[in-house]
């Protein structure tokens, strides 16, 4: 099973956006465009995710919404409350583990620092995860996971 790590894109902070909690933080469209670049970078890659889960946040849940647009996925994006970068790393890994059973390929957005603790607790890499960032790791059964590769935006090409 292959799982793609996409932390959420670029976004404004609650003051800037005019909302009153962090919950509510919108991407902003240099935010959106990184998100679409690093989609078309995964699909370069070969990468059919099927499924696309996300943190309920609305960054989150937005950046799933354009990597969708892109990579379209089977079974489309869908909230996850354990990404919402309140459990431990070491609490979110076997839920994640649980819901991918029987996937062969899940893209995960969430958010820092969840995320990269989360790599390095299934696969022992560290990585510095920026927003729109990627990280893509493998399982064989209940293994540790195998890091396969990693990118942020500015290492990707500019369209």
């Amino acid at each position: 099973m292959r799982l793609y790590i996409l932390r959420h894109g670029r976004s404004p902070s609650a003051a800037e956006a005019g909302v009153a909690k962090d919950f509510d933080r919108p991407l902003s469209d240099a935010g959106r465009a990184e998100v679409r670049q690093a989609a078309l970078h995964l699909a370069g890659r070969g990468a059919r995710p099927s499924l696309i889960l996300h943190s309920p946040l609305l960054r989150a849940a937005q950046t799933a919404q354009e990597a969708a647009g892109v990579l379209k996925p089977s079974a489309g994006p869908e909230p996850f409350p354990p990404l919402d970068n309140r459990l431990s790393a070491e609490e979110l890994a076997p839920l994640l583990r649980q819901r991918c059973h029987g996937l062969c390929e899940v893209l995960a957005v969430g958010h820092q620092p969840q995320l990269g603790e989360l790599v390095a607790v299934l696969s022992q890499a560290v990585f510095s995860l920026k927003p729109a960032g990627l990280v893509a790791l493998e399982f064989q059964a209940e293994e540790p996971a195998a890091f396969l590769w990693a990118c942020n935006p500015e290492d990707l090409p500019v369209p």
